[in-house]
Order: C-alpha cells, then structure tokens, then sequence
C-alpha cells in the first residue's frame, strides 16, 4: 500500500500563489478543486491532487487583461 503525501493549507497557498480567501472561494466554486480531507481537525489535502490542480491551471497566455492603457492626448 502506497501512503499519500498530505499537506496543510499553509503549504498550498505557498504552492499555487493564491492567497487563503481565494482558495476559499475555489473550494466553494470550483468542481475540479482538491477536496481536503480532515485528520483531528486539522484541514489537509492530497500532494498528487494538489499538484494536478495547479498543473491544470497553468496557462501560457493571459486569459484577460486588467490593465487598462491611458487615454492618448493630442497636442
């Protein structure tokens, strides 16, 4: 029997570069988020999981742009 690696909240948010309110959020909205699983109340969460997760968010081109470029002003 394989044991799985598990890691804490603190350890995911280091991984990924999302803060703890955007996780939060994702665990509520996103389906293909990584399920945690709870030993003695404490919130843990699978590596292999996590790691698939992040993979599957990794995108080579911006999907928006928030940067709005200035007005240009004619002289």
């Amino acid at each position: 029997m394989q044991v799985r690696h598990r890691i804490g909240t603190t350890e995911f948010i280091r991984q990924c570069c999302l803060s703890s309110t955007t996780l939060w959020r994702l665990q509520k909205t996103d389906d293909t988020f990584p399920k945690p699983i709870f030993i003695r109340n404490k919130k843990l969460y699978y590596q292999d999981e996590v790691t698939t997760w992040i993979e599957a968010q990794e995108k080579t081109e911006l999907t928006h742009n928030n940067i709005i470029p200035k007005a240009q002003v004619s002289a």
